[in-house]
């Protein structure tokens, strides 16, 4: 008998409901539904998310979909689902103006399994949806640096950084997600929002302080600055990848926009850009940050923010530390 795997399919619809497109579901456990090329089926659509959806494998021949942070969300027989969702033959995907079909051609009798069997296996695979603030981080001009110190003496500064870096993370309750050559990503995950926020604005202005600082130990060194951006928002926490092979991460549309904020910081004469979200939770953010809005790829309308400097953050942090959570 063929593995069950060897007998699913994704049809993607034409307006006549007949498939334009086909893709097998063999060779792997996941396959990632987007718009960016690093998807394993591109669907080059504007109003497709350059992450949108990821549909798995389990055992027992279940496969299942979840959305990993779309814009406009994944609907399965026209019912936007907000956790991982068991596919059976002949459900209808939709991901925005685009319609997929799933099609199996083995019967999945789930009444067979054990149910903790089931359970146990999606649990490796994810965990769920939560609200997150996440800090990105980034030194500026740091092909300048390699040049002025050389990659040598560059690999073993950003070793140092990154050390330093996660001790000031951890001291605020947060949690590094990745670093990215000279960025880190940090993320606050659930509990009082408002505190995860604060929170990651002291990280972000202890990690600008320790940069300069580390700058000043190296002789005829240009003094290193970062720039920084928070953004809240719901994203997918889980563990993807094949079994045995899955690493933790955080997936979405926070997180793509966080990133697009950071390097606005590059442009603009702000240190540290927050997000509308995050704005959000701090009281009166105008009395104390400049409203701003920021085209960012990928989205159709303006990014609405509040800018500030490190030193105006600072003072901030310490005018409303009384009514701090």
């Amino acid at each position: 008998m063929s593995d069950p795997s060897e007998q699913a399919v994704l049809h993607e619809l034409d307006q006549d409901g007949s498939p334009a497109n086909s893709w097998n579901l063999t060779g792997k456990n996941t396959f990632k539904l987007g718009r960016g090329p690093a998807n394993d089926i591109v669907l080059p659509y504007s109003w497709v998310s350059r992450s949108h959806s990821m549909v798995q494998q389990e055992g027992h021949g279940i496969f299942q979909v979840m959305d990993i942070g779309s814009s406009n969300g994944t609907y399965v027989n026209n019912k936007k689902i907000h956790s991982p969702t068991i596919l059976h033959n002949g459900d209808v995907i939709t991901l925005g103006k685009t319609i997929i079909k799933f099609a199996q051609f083995t019967k999945t009798d789930t009444r067979e399994m054990d149910k903790d069997d089931i359970t146990l296996d999606m649990t490796v695979a994810y965990l769920q949806r939560e609200i997150v603030t996440i800090l990105v981080c980034d030194i500026h001009d740091f092909t300048s640096l390699s040049e002025q110190i050389g990659n040598k003496s560059v690999s073993k500064l950003l070793q140092f950084w990154a050390k330093k870096v996660g001790a000031i993370v951890n001291e605020h309750e947060g949690l590094v997600d990745k670093f990215i050559g000279d960025a880190v990503m940090a993320t606050w995950v659930g509990g009082n929002v408002e505190k995860g926020i604060r929170n990651a604005l002291r990280a972000a202005l202890e990690i600008n302080t320790a940069t300069k600082k580390l700058s000043e130990k190296i002789p005829d060194l240009d003094q290193l600055s970062i720039g920084a951006a928070i953004n809240t928002g719901e994203a997918m926490l889980g563990n993807m990848g094949v079994a045995g092979h899955r690493d933790s991460t955080v997936i979405g549309d926070v997180v793509n926009v966080a990133f697009r904020l950071e390097s606005m910081t590059k442009k603009d004469t702000y240190d540290i850009i927050i997000g509308q979200e995050s704005a959000r939770h701090i009281d009166s953010p105008e009395k104390y940050f400049t409203a701003q809005s920021f085209k960012v790829k990928g989205k159709a309308e303006n990014i609405k923010t509040f800018a500030t400097s490190f030193e105006q953050l600072s003072y901030f942090l310490t005018a409303t530390a009384a009514t701090a959570p």
